[in-house]
């Protein structure tokens, strides 16, 4: 038996990584941001910061109990052509800058492609060094071997989200599962890097059309794993994965020949439990055989938690407390009803002066953007039929946007594009949202989440 709710409860209560720890990963990117901009070491030679890996992926979980979790991030440093024949002067003055600050200095060590600042028991960040040279080529350092190394962060995030688009976005959901499997079940280890990317690559268009094999959270996770240990039989000895993003650079340094063969033997026992699990004819069967799989976090009931994706967007109590002093409500406005598609993006363009990596998906870089960018957010797809009106409604948060008496929440109308341009100026956590209005009622509504470092 499928059990959606019970794998909603699952990855709610168990496996996502809570909302306050999120938030305030957010800060301390944004705080060490601050000071590397505002160091001497650097100079104004920082362009961007850019979210890399399961933070930016979207796929990081809650850790086992006493373990950090980490997150990583890049700082694009301006080319400095004098130092392109000595590439770890680029990785050193991230280095100095971190070092000698009072706050990150006591916190910090250097690794080989990157700098670890760890809090205790909690989590460590690892800022890595990242140049976009004249020729276009994208690059980190490699401090210990002094080369550039080649990549494509924004192109990997890219990638894991067409893939996850391709399975009703399923496919982030199911990574997290198999991280818990990984790390709180033992289920079989992997570097989280080589999971997202051999499970993202059995993603394909022609697997998807005319089947129903990732039309949901379990169903997704039992295909994906069916795959994944039919193309682990077929290979012999371990095989070179390379960057999806960046085909020139392989992953293959993270697993050695001993670990492909265990993880390929432990994948091949898992994947008929999952089975079993899945093809249960009774829900105490399901529930029995899930609970083998992932232990006794899997819920033996389901509370009444779930909501549609519109009645979760509409405020709670406690936002109403915490309204903006001129912030309105669409359901205050017009009856709400939940009939109806609505898709949002979002492309980020930064300053002109800046322009070299030129516009980007805003979820190709994990929903965070730093100051003074600007925003487009635009109606995709809706299956409202026309006429209909559109309405949008911005939200800031934080100290800054408080202080300058920019908290926001009006809702206006569309201006006939179906589209909004937006500047970001405060650090916070902050959101779009936009509404489709038809017939004197809200008909369908979505939100894209902003985070300003």
């Amino acid at each position: 038996m499928k059990l959606i709710k019970y794998f909603d409860q699952l990855l709610t209560e168990s496996v996502n990584l809570n909302k306050t720890r999120l938030t305030q990963l957010d800060s301390r990117v944004g705080s060490i941001t601050e000071a590397l901009k505002g160091s001497p070491h650097l100079g104004g030679r920082i362009l961007d910061t850019v979210p890399q890996g399961s933070w930016a992926h979207k796929t990081i979980i809650r850790p086992p109990e006493d373990i950090e979790f980490d997150a990583d991030f890049l700082v694009q440093l301006a080319e400095d052509t004098d130092g392109n024949d000595n590439p770890r002067s680029y990785a050193d003055a991230v280095w100095s800058a971190i070092s000698s600050h009072s706050t990150y200095g006591p916190m910090a060590t250097k690794k080989d492609r990157c700098v670890r600042v760890s809090y205790a028991n909690d989590c460590h960040i690892d800022i890595v060094t990242y140049v976009v040279l004249a020729s276009g080529r994208q690059v980190i350092v490699n401090r210990n071997s002094n080369e550039f190394e080649d990549t494509n962060p924004v192109g990997f995030t890219e990638w894991i989200q067409e893939k996850d688009d391709l399975t009703n976005g399923n496919l982030r959901k199911v990574i997290r599962l198999l991280k818990y499997l990984r790390d709180h079940q033992e289920a079989f280890s992997i570097k989280s890097v080589l999971l997202t990317t051999i499970v993202g690559n059995l993603v394909d268009a022609w697997r998807v059309n005319g089947t129903d094999k990732y039309e949901d959270v379990p169903s997704t996770l039992v295909n994906l794993v069916e795959d994944l240990d039919r193309w682990l039989q077929s290979q012999w000895s371990k095989p070179s994965i390379a960057d999806p993003a960046c085909p020139a650079t392989t992953f293959d340094h993270r697993w050695t020949e001993p670990q492909f063969e265990a993880f390929r033997a432990r994948i091949h026992r898992l994947a008929p439990r999952i089975r079993e699990a899945y093809g249960a004819s009774t829900v105490s069967e399901s529930v029995t055989g899930w609970r083998a799989v992932f232990g006794q976090a899997f819920p033996d009931s389901v509370s009444a938690l779930t909501a549609s994706s519109t009645a979760a967007l509409l405020p709670t109590n406690e936002v109403r407390m915490n309204r903006a002093p001129n912030e309105q409500f669409i359901e205050d406005m017009f009856p709400v009803s939940d009939s109806y598609r609505l898709s949002m993006a979002c492309e980020v363009s930064p300053p002109r002066e800046l322009n070299r990596a030129g516009r980007r998906a805003l979820k190709a870089r994990g929903g965070r953007v730093p100051k003074q960018y600007s925003l487009r957010f635009k109606v995709t797809d809706t299956s409202v039929p026309a006429p209909f009106q559109v309405f949008w409604k911005v939200r800031n948060h934080g100290g800054e946007a408080m202080a300058r008496g920019s908290l926001r929440g009006e809702i206006t109308k569309d201006t006939g594009q179906h589209e909004r341009t937006e500047s970001t100026l405060y650090a916070g956590n902050h959101y779009v949202e936009c509404y489709i209005v038809k017939d004197g009622f809200c008909v369908a509504m979505t939100r894209e989440p902003v985070v300003i470092t």
